[in-house]
């Protein structure tokens, strides 16, 4: 399935294309809500631009972390055969054969994904190429492993200083094998962190749900029944934000606006309140899937699959809820 799925996607080396294509068609989402979608007035329509920036964040962000979780699933599967290969390739060479001899060997067997790179490296030893070009050919195509980059790269050095190569392979295929057995540990041990991090992200959303079906009612009850009195009661505080001009602290009750239009919640403390208590979860979302990402794979940037999951599964809850009237009313 990822194969058939990586066909139809740009190459690795063509990055622009990942950045490009979405982003065409994000902005062709965004004219074409400013401009074909009105409301009676005329007027373009917040609630469908808004709708449409969420979905066009999803467009461009969207096949952007698909080629990054295709690149990183092709290297993983690399890497897990990797050892097997290097020893391999120690004991063809310890049995008498020379390099391109055990490379040769080596290509028809079955690595995996890792074969296609072995008869790579093969075909371009027939040709003719230097074993240290061919190194760092290998070297490029498999750059965002630093794992089997730096392995390559003392390999390359020991073929060249014409030291005991199959010693170098065997100390190298156990010390990769070694390393991938830590980093296996430590993906089951941080495995539980993550679903940690959903697990709280998931009750923050059952909470927040709750708090919007139970005391926002309750809100809007109070705040008509004390409507000009001076007892104490809940109301719209962006009430005070009417009229004025570029207002940084009214900045807040612009976007809770635009939230209201997305989801249809007519003005008012019921949509102030609703407005911040999905703006909350969005909050949640994104920076829980950050530190997600950072704690499994070491990287922020891998976390934003993750804060995509939980904006993703926030924004259509609350979309699903208000259109089947549980919630805004």
């Amino acid at each position: 399935m990822i194969e058939k799925l990586k066909k139809y996607l740009p190459k690795a080396t063509d990055e622009n294309s990942i950045a490009i294509y979405p982003m065409m068609i994000a902005l062709l989402l965004l004219i074409i809500g400013i401009f074909f979608v009105k409301t009676e007035t005329g007027s373009p329509d917040i609630g469908v631009i808004g709708n449409l920036v969420f979905l066009s964040i999803l467009v461009i962000i969207g096949p952007y972390l698909i080629k990054k979780y295709l690149d990183y699933s092709w290297i993983k599967s690399l890497e897990e055969q990797f050892p097997s290969f290097l020893r391999d390739l120690a004991e063809s060479q310890r049995s008498g054969m020379n390099l391109i001899q055990a490379l040769s060997s080596a290509a028809d067997s079955n690595y995996g994904k890792l074969t296609p790179e072995i008869r790579s490296i093969v075909n371009h030893y027939t040709w003719g190429v230097p074993f240290e070009r061919i190194v760092e050919i290998f070297i490029s195509r498999t750059k965002n492993s630093e794992l089997m980059t730096r392995s390559m790269r003392i390999i390359k050095e020991a073929y060249a200083s014409g030291g005991n190569i199959t010693l170098t392979l065997e100390s190298v295929a156990k010390d990769v094998a070694v390393i991938k057995d830590a980093e296996k540990e430590r993906k089951t041990a941080l495995g539980q962190h993550v679903a940690i991090m959903y697990a709280i992200f998931f009750m923050f959303l059952i909470i927040v749900l709750a708090l919007t079906k139970i005391l926002i009612p309750m809100f809007k009850q109070q705040s008509l029944s004390l409507s000009g009195s001076t007892d104490f009661g809940f109301s719209d505080p962006c009430k005070l934000c009417t009229g004025l001009k570029a207002d940084l602290n009214c900045t807040p009750c612009s976007i809770y606006g635009v939230v209201c239009s997305m989801f249809g919640i007519n003005a008012g403390v019921g949509c102030y309140y609703t407005a911040l208590f999905f703006s909350m979860l969005m909050l949640q979302g994104v920076f829980g899937g950050l530190v997600a990402g950072q704690i499994s794979e070491n990287s922020v940037t891998s976390g934003l699959k993750h804060s995509m999951i939980m904006t993703g599964v926030g924004f259509a809850t609350f979309s699903i809820l208000i259109r089947l009237g549980f919630l805004g009313l």
